[in-house]
């Protein structure tokens, strides 16, 4: 349910909207407690266990409002899977919560708030191609030079090492996933 607000495509909700969103994993202690990192900008981890808040680095533009009605600020979400299929990298696909103002756009939503609801690693490359719905599941998470962290299933692990994308570290992303989805008590994403 919708509350409308001062301007009117600002609203701030009663119940949360559940959308999808697409993230990338922190490089370290990824076995023990990874954390979801924004894929675009640099964005701040989303702390496990307390709701994320948007922020914005032009607050004189729209006086601390956030998001901002003419700005591009807030937690991005959206209905549909499609649009996250192009996005740089994916290494979790998830549903999440937002909630407090919330600004819906043609693709999606900016919103004040947001946490996690269910969550699963992707192999990109089969999420490009495939969508959520990939023929393989993820095998491993590799660490790779800079930090750079992806999850790929087997045949995409493989082709990975044989073009010489070497990992500094290789886990088990069965591992990486429950430890995911303890850190933030939420529920795998079937």
């Amino acid at each position: 349910m919708l509350q409308t607000g001062i301007e009117p495509e600002l609203a701030r909700l009663l119940e949360p909207i559940v959308a999808w969103r697409t993230w990338t994993l922190g490089r370290s202690r990824l076995a023990e407690r990874p954390l979801l990192l924004p894929i675009a900008g640099p964005g701040s981890p989303w702390v496990p266990r307390e709701p994320a808040r948007a922020s914005c680095r032009r607050r004189g533009v729209h006086g601390g409002v956030v998001p901002g009605a003419r700005c591009r600020c807030g937690l991005h979400a959206t209905d549909e899977l499609e649009p996250l299929r192009r996005a740089r990298e994916p290494t979790v696909l998830g549903r999440v919560a937002l909630w407090g103002r919330v600004i819906e756009h043609e693709h999606g939503y900016r919103a004040e708030y947001g946490y996690p609801q269910r969550l699963r690693l992707i192999c990109p490359l089969c999420f490009w191609r495939w969508g959520a719905a990939p023929p393989n599941p993820c095998a491993a998470v590799l660490v790779g030079r800079g930090g750079r962290v992806r999850a790929l299933c087997h045949p995409h692990r493989e082709l990975a090492e044989r073009s010489g994308m070497g990992a500094r570290r290789i886990l088990p992303a069965a591992a990486v996933e429950e430890a995911l989805l303890s850190a933030y008590a939420v529920d795998p994403l079937r």
